[in-house]
């Protein structure tokens, strides 16, 4: 599992899990409010084999290429 802080409240959790019996990589949203502690429902789940297609795209786009 790895993290990207974005302020004291909100962080992104990207992790391997399962769905509906596939491999994924769940890259999602985590909150920590006074009324509220986890996952949100802003993210995603991709397959694991997209996963490095996935991250040389978003190098791609951080380039401006």
């Amino acid at each position: 599992m790895e993290e990207v802080v974005i302020n004291d409240r909100k962080k992104v959790v990207i992790q391997k899990s399962k769905f509906r019996g596939l491999d994924t990589l769940d890259i999602r949203t985590w909150v920590e409010t006074s009324d509220y502690k986890g996952f949100t429902r802003k993210g995603v789940n991709i397959p694991v084999e997209k996963g490095e297609e996935l991250a040389q795209k978003i190098l791609k786009v951080l380039k401006g290429t």
